[in-house]
């Protein structure tokens, strides 16, 4: 049976799926079909041709008769709700769901994929177009930053997000492949070196121009270990994996923040007992 996370059309799924059974056994058909699904067979006909949509009550018993397991059946359910979405809002708010199920929740950059970090703003226009209602007017994008991008900033972004497979243009609107994008514990490159470097500047800016209230900023300097160092290293992935349960879980999102997350030496390492 052709996997179900393959498909955004679910009438291509029906009939890969009718196709592959009819492979296996040549009298199979759609009047088959519907006796195994206890339906009329000229509703099924209308539903494979797109004459009539798949009501809510047919969805689990459509999910049995293709065996979905409890993702599979999810998948199923959202990729009807995608199909046969009354507005455009509803149809991108199921294409969300839909990739976010298709492609779990962290995907990790490849190399060639290294120049989504070669601009601060390359970042932060993906995470502003989950939430900003983008069809093409690049100059209301570049101005919900502060200060302003400039329109062929925002064009180069939007551009490189479509190349890179980070955004996806649905009919007139650009919307985001919902999951967490990340460069693993260990990363190279001078793109993403450059984009630590740009954000760390950011910071200081908004040190001086963001109002207290709207930011937050702390420092500590500690004494570790090796041992104690690697603690120190575990609790800070701890916390940006529930930074980003926050994120996933905040349906009410209007603005876009930075996390800067910093641990370094100050001092070289002392060792007892040796001379200095």
């Amino acid at each position: 049976m052709p996997t179900i996370f393959s498909y955004f059309d679910l009438l291509e799924f029906l009939a890969a799926d009718l196709l592959e059974r009819k492979a296996r056994n040549p009298g199979f058909s759609i009047r088959a079909m519907a006796s195994k699904l206890g339906m009329n067979s000229s509703t099924l006909t209308r539903i494979f041709n797109g004459k009539r949509n798949l009501s809510k009550n047919l969805l689990p018993i459509f999910s049995r008769y293709f065996g979905f397991r409890s993702k599979e059946a999810e998948y199923f359910l959202h990729l009807v709700g995608f199909c046969q979405a009354k507005s455009e809002r509803e149809r991108m708010r199921e294409y969300r769901v839909l990739t976010a199920l298709r492609n779990g929740r962290s995907s990790e950059v490849s190399e060639e994929q290294y120049a989504f970090y070669e601009e601060w703003y390359f970042t932060a226009i993906r995470e502003l177009l989950r939430f900003f209602p983008f069809s093409g007017d690049y100059g209301a994008l570049a101005r919900m930053f502060d200060p302003p991008l400039t329109v062929p900033e925002a064009k180069r972004a939007v551009a490189l997000l479509l190349r890179l497979g980070f955004i996806d243009k649905v009919g007139t609107s650009y919307v985001v492949r919902n999951e967490a994008i990340t460069t693993g514990e260990i990363w190279h490159g001078l793109a993403v070196q450059k984009f630590h470097q740009d954000m760390h500047a950011r910071a200081s800016e908004a040190l001086e121009k963001i109002p207290r209230a709207e930011r937050d900023f702390s420092t500590m300097t500690m004494c570790y270990s090796p041992d104690g160092y690697k603690k120190a290293r575990e609790t800070l992935m701890h916390a940006r994996e529930e930074l980003a349960r926050i994120d996933e879980c905040d349906k009410a999102a209007n603005r876009v923040y930075q996390i800067n997350l910093q641990l370094f030496p100050l001092s070289k390492p002392f060792q007892q007992g040796a001379s200095q």
